[in-house]
């Protein structure tokens, strides 16, 4: 069995600059959307070396851009043990230098078309020489809104959004009423198929379908290739057992029952990708009593362990999005 690819998507036109600099389509959504008016920032990291170019790209479509920091990222069990703070630090690590400290690297950019909300871009947490820098808790709480995400989604992920205690996205899914919507599916983002970037407070959440579907009405008008293919990922049945560890397949979920031909681990971190060799030993899936049991045919071959490392409470849970 081999995992489908998701391939990077080449636009026809429409910000097609963005993909061919940074050599991907991730967060080609989250372009698109910011070209066409309908997200007021984003973020990324652009290799030293690409800057420049990367700048000429974003005047043409009239952005404008503020650096951060040059952010070298670096899994957690590599980080020295005298850096003081390294066990709050979440998905994300890495050590922070200065934009013109350095001729290599990838420097954190803000995006926006309005320069007075580049102001209210927030610096994510980096290692600031031998301690981890956070930004202000107030800055953090109007972060999401800058964003432009919908405030029930903000105000759920600050009520759930604590790794410790909960499982922020099984906390959407047992608040997620009737039928999960494709539009609310947030686990491709690392993909570049995906219309969202923030964790919705349910995956049915009425005011991310109204965003998302006045998006994909206006990137249909440019490159309706990229819609009929981010549509048909997003409605592909996902396995999710926390933020980094979801997997979604090609087959259909009958009775609690998935049966599947293809799967995807959707994470970049791909050393996080415990389960795949256990999923391509099988094509059927059930959870029971939290736990994910695995088939071949009738025959069991496997009951997965759940071996997070990262404190996190892992619920595992199927989601339909067909």
């Amino acid at each position: 069995m081999k995992n489908f690819l998701v391939n990077s998507y080449m636009p026809d036109n429409f910000c097609r600059e963005f993909v061919e600099i940074k050599g991907d389509s991730h967060q080609l959504g989250m372009y698109m959307a910011l070209v066409l008016g309908l997200k007021p920032l984003m973020d990324d990291r652009i290799f030293i070396e690409k800057l420049a170019e990367f700048k000429k790209i974003c005047k043409k479509y009239k952005i404008h851009v503020r650096e951060s920091i040059i952010f070298l990222r670096v899994p957690k069990a590599k980080i020295p043990k005298y850096v003081i703070g390294k066990e709050n630090l979440s998905t994300t690590s890495g050590f922070g230098f200065p934009v013109n400290s350095a001729k290599q690297g990838m420097v954190h950019v803000f995006l926006s078309k309005n320069k007075n909300i580049l102001k209210k871009a927030m610096w994510y947490p980096a290692i600031i020489k031998n301690r981890v820098i956070f930004p202000p808790l107030a800055d953090q709480f109007k972060y999401g809104y800058a964003l432009g995400y919908p405030d029930c989604c903000i105000k759920y992920f600050k009520k759930y959004n604590d790794w410790e205690k909960y499982n922020y996205l099984h906390r959407a899914y047992e608040n997620t009423k009737g039928k999960a919507s494709f539009l609310c599916n947030p686990f491709l983002k690392e993909t570049g198929y995906s219309y969202i970037y923030h964790m919705p407070c349910s995956y049915a959440c009425k005011k991310t379908m109204k965003q998302v579907q006045k998006l994909r009405e206006e990137i249909k008008k440019y490159e309706p290739g990229y819609v009929g293919l981010t549509d048909n990922f997003l409605k592909k049945p996902c396995l999710v057992f926390f933020e980094r560890r979801m997997y979604c397949f090609t087959g259909k979920i009958r009775n609690g029952v998935l049966e599947y031909s293809d799967f995807q681990f959707t994470s970049l971190e791909k050393d996080r990708d415990i389960y795949g060799k256990y999923l391509e030993q099988a094509n059927r899936l059930k959870i029971k009593n939290h736990q994910v049991i695995l088939y071949k045919g009738r025959s069991i071959t496997k009951i997965l362990p759940l071996l997070s490392k990262n404190k996190v409470q892992e619920t595992p849970f199927l989601i339909d999005f067909s």
